[in-house]
């Protein structure tokens, strides 16, 4: 419709400013218009001008339009020649969320369906409680405490950021012993040196302050305090979009088999909360924030999660196949937005290629929420691929259950459905949909061996 009046518009200033030039004319050479003057210069001329823009704006784009290339087949080059498909070998997951302390209990809560509660802290501008997913048993006071009485700067104090800070050293902390059980299964190093590197990569919302991550990295040093200082080192990872951690895992994914053979023990760790007065006053002043007159806003929530990576030489407890990113024709928070078809395609790929029968899979976990077309596209996915699952039971949205989690919702996604994996020792699905147009999913699986020990 505003389409229409815009042009509409555009079309009613051509005609008065053709006309205003004509009768200037008019008046200027003295002449006395006849019917045939009138008809031609007021109605023939606008048309002929309407016409000529609309043939030569055809012819623009025409000449615009991509030329198709005859001599290059892509999709055939692609089916002879498959890119090596993405894997990542993984000892431990680790997650803390408002559904609970550790994976086990976040699964269980999505089983039973959890939702948000009204916050008892958290309200609308206007007043209003609203819903939020909060982590439970954490004092914001002792938080603020803690960190002022460590020197902490006033950048670093906001209450979301003392609180993910928190959430990341308990799942780093549990990793890191995770990783020490490993090592020193059969003997301990005797000499520093003699341990292996432990390499964390930490994925932070580039919107935190330098202050803010520069505490974090500390605290996480401090839980990884069971490993020897000098062989554990932090990379930073800037997440600008939703979709960092699943960029970050298909680039470590990447590396040459040899390469991973050999590779340190990596803690990729992922963090963000949105549990802060001053972030729901942000959200309600942009119209993201859930209220009984925005019913396709966000909730706010907060989470931590990490996967623990060890060398492919380790025996490993899950295998996770990555598919490629793709991008949707239409954004997913645009009006009447549905499931397309080409998620379905990647996903059927991702089977076959992993050698996967999708019969065998026994649950489909996405990070979607109530939003957009985000619940409609795991049970498109299931009613095609999966039709021996219950899409109300077995595909689980964990937005819906642990609130909107910024950076940490993919991984998030892949630590609880690392946990039904192994409770189910069947192959679990992740779908990665919190982003408005880009779009992932990530098989995951018992090795072999370990499912018939």
């Amino acid at each position: 419709m505003g389409r229409v009046v815009k042009k509409g518009l555009l079309i009613l200033a051509l005609f008065a400013v053709l006309w205003l030039a004509v009768i200037i004319w008019w008046q200027e050479s003295r002449t006395l218009p006849t019917g045939v003057d009138i008809g031609l210069y007021l109605f023939a001329l606008p048309l002929a001008v309407l016409a000529a823009i609309w043939l030569g704006a055809r012819a623009v784009r025409a000449a615009r339009a991509p030329k198709p290339a005859a001599d290059t087949p892509a999709p055939v080059a692609q089916a002879d020649a498959p890119a090596q498909l993405a894997q990542l070998h993984v000892l431990a997951v680790a997650a803390r969320a408002a559904a609970g302390d550790n994976t086990a209990a976040i699964a269980e809560a999505l089983a039973e369906q959890k939702r948000p509660e009204l916050d008892a802290e958290l309200k609308s501008p206007q007043g209003f409680p609203i819903f939020a997913a909060r982590v439970p048993d954490m004092n914001d006071l002792e938080l603020y405490a803690a960190a002022l009485e460590r020197g902490a700067p006033p950048e670093a104090l906001a209450t979301a950021l003392l609180r993910v800070t928190s959430l990341l050293a308990d799942v780093a902390r549990t990793l890191a012993n995770d990783a020490h059980r490993h090592v020193t299964a059969l003997d301990v190093p005797a000499r520093d040196e003699d341990w292996p590197m432990l390499r964390v990569e930490l994925v932070l919302s580039a919107d935190w302050p330098e202050a803010a991550r520069e505490r974090v990295r500390a605290q996480v040093l401090v839980a990884a305090g069971v490993w020897p200082d000098s062989r554990v080192s932090i990379t930073e990872h800037l997440a600008r979009n939703a979709m960092a951690a699943d960029y970050l895992l298909r680039e470590l994914a990447a590396a040459p088999q040899d390469a991973q053979a050999a590779a340190p023990w990596r803690i990729v760790l992922a963090g963000d909360g949105y549990i802060d007065a001053d972030q729901v006053a942000i959200w309600d002043g942009l119209s993201t924030l859930l209220t009984h007159a925005n019913p396709q806003g966000r909730v706010p929530g907060e989470a931590a999660a990490g996967l623990l990576l060890g060398p492919a030489t380790e025996d490993v407890a899950l295998h996770i196949a990555l598919s490629p990113v793709l991008h949707r024709q239409k954004s997913a928070d645009s009006r009447g937005a549905q499931a397309e078809a080409p998620l379905a395609d990647t996903v059927q790929d991702l089977l076959q290629r992993a050698g996967v029968a999708p019969d065998s899979v026994v649950q489909v976990i996405s990070d979607a929420d109530h939003r957009g077309s985000r619940p409609l596209e795991p049970i498109n996915i299931a009613s095609q691929l999966f039709t021996h699952l219950d899409a109300g039971k077995d595909c689980q949205p964990l937005g819906v259950t642990c609130g909107y989690t910024g950076v940490a919702a993919s991984l998030l996604t892949l630590a609880v459905a690392g946990e039904a994996c192994l409770q189910f020792e069947q192959p679990v699905l992740t779908l990665t949909l919190q982003d408005p147009a880009l779009r992932s999913a990530a098989l995951i699986s018992v090795p072999a061996a370990s499912a018939t020990a």
